[in-house]
Order: C-alpha cells, then structure tokens, then sequence
C-alpha cells in the first residue's frame, strides 16, 4: 500500500516536471522529496544564511571554540582577531536557536578587531547588526572607528548599552545626534539590535524586529572606518563613558555581528529576526 502511495507522488512530480518545464524560473521552488514520510522539506533561513542572502559584506558569528581568529563567513573574508584572548560560552543559551552554537564573552579586556577599512560618509547609506546578551550597564555592541585596535579619535554609528542599561546609537556629524531607548535592555536575555544609516532619510535603529527609534538628519561625517565589535572610544558623547576606556567595553555574549553597505528594510530586519527562532 505504502509503495502504491510512492508511486502515486512521484506520478505527480513527474507530470509538473513535465507541464512546467525545467526553466531557471521555477527552479528556485523545488524542494528536496523524503521518500520516507511522501513529504517535500527544506532547510529554514538561519542566522547564518540570511545576512549573506541579504548581502552582508560582514559576517562574524562569533562561534569559534578555539584560536584568536574571528571568521568572516561574508565574501569579503575579513577575518577579524579576539583581542585578549577568545572567550566562547553555551552557558546563556543560544542568540539563535535554530543554530546551536558557541557566542563570544567579551569584557574589559576582550573584544573583536576586524581587518580591511570601510568608508562612512553622509552619502554613504550602511547597516550594521548583532545579538547580544547582557546584565551590565555598559560598553560598544559594535561601530566605526578610525583605529583598527586603539581608541578612535573619530568615531561614529555606534550602537552601545549606556550606564543606565539603555540601548543608544551615537552618531557623530556634522551635528551629533544620540538616539537613546526609553527601557532597559540589560535583562539577561538575547535580544537583536540593527543600527541603520540611510543617507536619503538618516538614521534608524531596530531592537527585535521592530524599529524603536529614528532621527532624520542624522548623518555621520566622512572617513576612513575599521568595524569595531565589542568596544570603541566614546569620549564626546553625553551618553558615553568620557573618558572611562574600561567601561566603554561591551560586558558579556555577542553572536552574529553583520556589517551591509546599505540600508536594510523593516521587512528585511524583521526576517533576520524571525531567522533566530525567537
């Protein structure tokens, strides 16, 4: 009976095989036949595939569980370095649960280096992403700065947790601007944050799929920019640490830091974020 059934699906596949053809323009919908159970199945979009899908030029899952290298799993191959050190836990759970992995600790002596330069300027539209976990009040998720390793003396587009646990995104320009939520997002739990900069709007900031806060105008002056993950110098800032190098270090789990040279949409930070599982 459960081969007559066999035979009966696979009549059915060959026959839409052969009604539609085998055009690059369904090609993209086959999915893979499990003989076992008659059914089609396909692997779910992850925190790995997604930002690539969506153009990522920056890719650190942070999942190392040995060396000091960061792999960058995007095309541009800019591996970075754990400066410090590599910290690696699976004692917080996992950023994204459909990828059962190790996620970088860092703290005030370990953070992320990465190599290759990046040009920010007002014209310049970027996104940059990441999920983190903490339960300090401070520290740089990530950002631009002009030192690949020291304390930038220009610096921008930083997305930080302040002393009081908030989430912020420092914007230095022409005119500063500093984005700051109204909770806190030190809670323990994994959370996903997007800073954007769209240089026909400004800038945008999402935390958990859903944009939290905005400014039109807000553009970066132009330079030369290393991506920072896990620290950079935020002295100038009202909601940084002046001149405090020790707390402008991010304290505790990152995973999955993306840089984009452009601005993502709402829906696409959306499906990053439903990628996770959460």
């Amino acid at each position: 009976m459960k081969s007559g059934r066999r035979l009966a699906v696979l009549a059915v596949v060959l026959v839409a095989v052969a009604y539609l053809g085998t055009s690059s323009t369904i090609s993209g919908y086959l999915a893979r036949l499990v003989n076992t159970t008659d059914t089609v199945s396909s692997a779910p979009p992850d925190c790995h595939t997604m930002p690539k899908a969506d153009g990522a030029t920056r890719l650190y899952p942070l999942n190392e569980t040995s060396g000091t290298t960061a792999v960058d799993e995007s095309p541009s191959a800019a591996n970075g370095v754990y400066q410090g050190g590599r910290q690696s836990t699976m004692a917080s759970g996992y950023p994204c649960t459909r990828n059962a992995e190790n996620n970088a600790r860092v703290d005030q002596t370990h953070w992320i280096s990465t190599s290759g330069t990046i040009s920010i300027s007002p014209t310049t539209s970027s996104s940059q992403e990441a999920w983190f976990r903490t339960v300090n009040s401070q520290g740089v998720i990530c950002g631009f700065g002009n030192t690949q390793t020291g304390s930038s003396t220009t610096k921008s587009l930083l997305l930080s947790v302040t002393s009081t646990g908030r989430l912020a995104y420092l914007v230095a320009g022409t005119t500063s601007y500093e984005l700051v939520s109204n909770f806190s997002v030190n809670d323990g739990a994994w959370h996903h944050v997007v800073g954007v900069h769209d240089s026909t709007f400004g800038v945008r900031v999402y935390f958990d799929g859903t944009l939290l806060m905005s400014q039109s105008g807000a553009h970066p002056s132009a330079f030369t920019a290393y991506y920072r993950i896990g620290y950079e110098n935020t002295s100038g800032f009202t909601n940084g640490f002046g001149t405090d190098q020790s707390l402008a270090h991010f304290w505790d789990n990152l995973a999955f830091v993306a840089y984009y040279p452009f601005a993502l949409s709402a829906a696409e930070v959306t499906g990053h974020y439903q990628a996770g599982g959460h």
